[in-house]
């Protein structure tokens, strides 16, 4: 029986971390599909250099984007998982729920932010740099608090149903990156889903979990709720319906007014 604290989190956080740095080498070649040369846009000199950064800044948004893909697959399949195999006690007690595999997916996820925060210091500047930095350092926060004290694990689990979102988040970018054309039936399938599952997965989901932690603010811990309520919280809510927004203009709203314009 493998003992669930901090060491195991630590440990697997450190795998993660490598995982997705292995994986990055790997996919680098997919980075070369469907790629013209009148796509090379030289990036300008982010503030960091490491091993990370990539001398062609169309290259390492499609890197970038594959990885972030991988990820959100992987935690997406075991949220889904999780949420089956362990139902109902993973929804009786978000605060003290725990098991080996939920608790390695937070670990999985937490190590993976670590890694996508290297790779966007190493590629990136300026106020996207910024908008993306402060994104990744409030969900470090958040995971930090339950990776380390092995609690809230269920919230954490919770909040990671917008990764099943993220899959066609993910996948509709790189269809464009890709250059592959709207009316593809697949990138017209990943249209539809993707606004189903940013819908639910991310609007219902972060409804919920606001409820939720109010009212378990006597049980997750003053600091945590605090910093919950009061500053993560507030930040998505604000973040997530504009994005949701941009999505349904752009791929439905738009297409309709044009069609409409057509006829």
């Amino acid at each position: 029986m493998v003992a669930i604290n901090i060491t195991l989190g630590v440990s697997w956080t450190v795998l993660s971390f490598g995982f997705f740095v292995i994986c990055r080498y790997l996919v680098q070649p997919l980075t070369f599909i469907r790629h013209s040369p009148k796509t090379h846009r030289t990036k300008s000199n982010p503030y960091f250099q490491t091993c990370f950064t990539c001398a062609d800044d169309h290259q390492w948004e499609r890197l970038n984007l594959l990885i972030s893909w991988l990820h959100s697959l992987i935690t997406g399949v075991a949220v889904i998982y999780s949420f089956w195999a362990y139902s109902p006690d993973i929804y009786q007690d978000l605060v003290n729920h725990i098991t080996l595999v939920t608790y390695l997916t937070c670990a999985l996820s937490y190590g993976y932010f670590w890694y996508d925060l290297c790779d966007i210091i190493s590629n990136r500047r300026g106020s996207e740099m910024l908008e993306l930095l402060l994104h990744h350092i409030l969900t470090i926060i958040f995971f930090s608090f339950n990776i380390f004290r092995v609690l809230n694990i269920g919230y954490q689990m919770f909040a990671l149903i917008a990764e099943v979102n993220s899959i066609f988040l993910h996948a509709r970018k790189l269809f464009q990156l890709y250059h592959i054309p709207r009316d593809n039936v697949f990138v017209r399938l990943n249209m539809f889903l993707n606004i189903l599952t940013f819908f639910l997965c991310r609007l219902c989901m972060l409804f919920f979990v606001t409820i939720f932690v109010y009212h378990d603010r006597y049980r997750v811990g003053d600091i945590n709720y605090i910093y919950v309520m009061y500053v993560l919280l507030p930040g998505v809510w604000i973040i997530n319906p504009i994005l949701f927004y941009r999505v349904l203009r752009t791929d439905f709203l738009k297409r309709y007014k044009s069609k409409k314009l057509l006829s």
